[in-house]
């Protein structure tokens, strides 16, 4: 059996020091939520998910939404989900 790779506590430290200001060198963006237009800093919590053709075109949207309408959104399609489960048995 090997040994499990070994590293100085100085290199994690030089790369957590990399990490950090790579992160804060790159600006904070700013996007509006699609569900409640809310603006927000940072990464969206979650994407809505629009398809449609246009002729042979086929058409994606992912508009952002907040941490909020994100986890409503996503409970509103799990109790839909649910509901469609129960009416087939």
């Amino acid at each position: 059996m090997r040994p499990p790779p070994q590293t100085s506590v100085d290199r994690v430290e030089l790369d957590d020091a990399a990490l950090a200001r790579r992160s804060e060198a790159r600006p904070s963006r700013q996007y509006e939520c699609d569900v409640c237009g809310k603006s927000f800093d940072g990464e969206p919590a979650s994407s809505g998910l629009f398809i449609w053709t246009r002729g042979d075109e086929v058409r994606y949207e992912e508009p952002p939404l907040c941490e909020e309408c994100a986890s409503k959104v996503t409970l509103g399609a799990l109790t839909s989900f649910d509901d469609d489960d129960e009416e087939e048995g």
